[in-house]
């Protein structure tokens, strides 16, 4: 497969897990939307339930005390009055020897009427007035007074009278799920009272779809409980537009990941061009940051720092040196860098003779022998400056091969720095059998003191082995005048940082040196 064809592969993989990713999350907050809802239709059929148990005892208990034993009109009237505002209830009958003798709708009934055996007797030991009340569920009354009006209902009484309670008050209220059941729980039976019959069990026996059931119970009417069922079909098809939308909005953020990933794809292949072309068309250019004495306070020396800018922009160092390294051009960077630097810097007459130009080199250069090269370059050789090589950390360093180009170089008149101590590959065996001259310590070290961490402790620790091995040592990234203090107390002789100058070019550099002191 060709590199572009995996990049795009990368990309529309990108975009699809992004879709997929979303659309769980999408179906996720969906859930639990449909669960809430299914949640509140529960909530409000259980009010419901609460509603009608009180209602039924608002009514019964009032009318039981009356000790009624004839359907005399007194007896009509106060059953009619109980009905009046009643919200469940849709008629009162009165019974006589276990037979319903009126009812608040067609009055003194010709015939009476034998009451059929309840489904369940619902006793309250906790309250004299919820005792032997004798429950039916009826799928189809007529009612005597209207008898082509066949309703749904449930009949309840309690001693005298009974009431017949029209459970479409329930369906009649907002609740939003297609399928729900009341049941009364007695033991291990449940008697069906309104809903759809039978799904209460149904939920219980079978495994169902997450998010779209929902069980509750009244905890005021111990007993009394609810089964909800809102099926994701149906929720779908009430949010439409939204689900539509949603799932709009998801294809986008996929395809917008997709085109992110492969525009930074893009960006990366696209980097790499411009650092190539870069090397060799000369958009590098250098920057100089001044060394310091710590204890004098003049300026001794500055760093050689690699700066990148095209007609597309800037790059930063950590964006463009593995590129260098990448494509080998390390040392066509190097030999460019090291022309340009002594060019720049031999016009200016203010740099005494001595003033120590480091330069950073890469590891790869010194293993390959690159580095030796440079003793061949007249203008290095014969230049008025003393020439530090920085070798960086961040790369492996075979010892043996190092050693003998080290000697060379050495020989030469150049000094050797070992840069970023502490982060990389460096070691005491390094320290001895390398022919270094100074050690420059991180500044992540420096940055340190300010909290008092535990590689600002190691400081003195260092300092210790640049005695030992007769180093001199720059302190890297000094930014305030409390680092410089610790810095000077533990025994650095240099320091460079943003307090004494931030990178800058060549004539910035002049004026600097101009008004400083050397």
């Amino acid at each position: 497969m060709k590199k572009y064809q995996q990049k795009s592969l990368i990309a529309v993989l990108t975009g699809v897990l992004v879709f997929v990713v979303g659309s769980l999350v999408l179906l996720y907050f969906a859930g639990h939307k449909l669960a809430a809802a299914i949640q509140k239709d529960a909530k409000q059929i259980v009010s419901h339930i609460d509603a009608a148990v009180s209602e039924r005892r608002k009514i019964l208990f009032p009318l039981n005390s009356f000790n009624f034993s004839e359907c005399s009109n007194e007896n009509l009237l106060e059953m009619r009055r109980a009905l009046f505002d009643a919200k469940y209830v849709v008629d009162i009958g009165f019974f006589k020897n276990n037979q319903l003798v009126c009812t608040t709708g067609s009055g003194v009934l010709k015939t009476p009427i034998n009451d059929r055996t309840p489904d369940y007797i619902r006793n309250n030991l906790e309250s004299n007035n919820d005792n032997n009340i004798r429950v039916r569920f009826e799928p189809k009354l007529k009612i005597l007074l209207f008898e082509e009006r066949i309703m749904q209902v449930v009949i309840v009484r309690q001693g005298n009278y009974n009431l017949i309670m029209d459970t479409a008050a329930i369906s009649r209220s907002n609740i939003a799920a297609p399928y729900w059941e009341i049941t009364y729980k007695s033991g291990s039976d449940a008697f069906h009272l309104a809903g759809k019959s039978g799904l209460s069990k149904e939920l219980a026996n079978h495994k169902q779809i997450p998010f779209e059931t929902a069980f509750m119970c009244s905890e005021k009417n111990k007993g009394y409980c609810v089964a909800v069922r809102t099926p994701w079909s149906q929720f779908f098809a009430d949010n439409q537009f939204l689900l539509i939308i949603s799932l709009i909005l998801t294809c986008l953020t996929g395809v917008s990941s997709a085109l992110i990933v492969d525009y930074q794809i893009a960006a990366r292949r696209s980097i790499n061009n411009r650092v190539r072309k870069g090397v060799a068309k000369g958009s590098f250019y250098w920057t100089y940051q001044p060394i310091i004495c710590l204890h004098s306070g003049n300026v001794v020396g500055c760093e050689v720092l690699a700066r990148f800018q095209d007609k597309y922009g800037s790059l930063y160092p950590d964006e463009f040196i593995p590129v260098i390294r990448k494509n080998n051009l390390t040392w066509s960077f190097t030999q460019s860098m090291v022309a340009k630097v002594i060019e720049e810097l031999t016009v200016l007459d203010d740099l005494p003779t001595g003033f120590k130009v480091s330069i950073n080199i890469f590891p790869c250069d010194v293993e390959q022998g690159n580095v030796s090269l440079l003793t061949q370059e007249p203008a290095l050789i014969n230049s008025r400056f003393t020439i530090c090589l920085e070798i960086t950390e961040d790369e492996y360093l075979d010892t043996s091969i190092a050693h003998a180009h080290f000697r060379t170089l050495v020989e030469s008149g150049f000094n050797l720095s070992l840069d970023d101590f502490g982060t990389g590959y460096s070691n005491l065996r390094n320290l001895q059998n390398l022919s270094f001259h100074q050690l420059k310590i991180d500044r992540t070290f420096v940055q340190d003191i300010a909290t008092q961490g535990l590689k600002a402790s190691m400081i003195p620790n260092i300092m210790e082995l640049v005695r030992k091995f007769n180093y001199t040592c720059v302190a890297e990234g000094i930014e305030t005048t409390e680092q410089e203090t610790m810095l000077k107390t533990a025994g650095v002789h240099y320091g460079q940082g943003w307090k004494y100058g931030r990178p800058m070019k060549v004539d910035k550099f002049k004026h600097y040196i101009a008004q400083h002191a050397l």
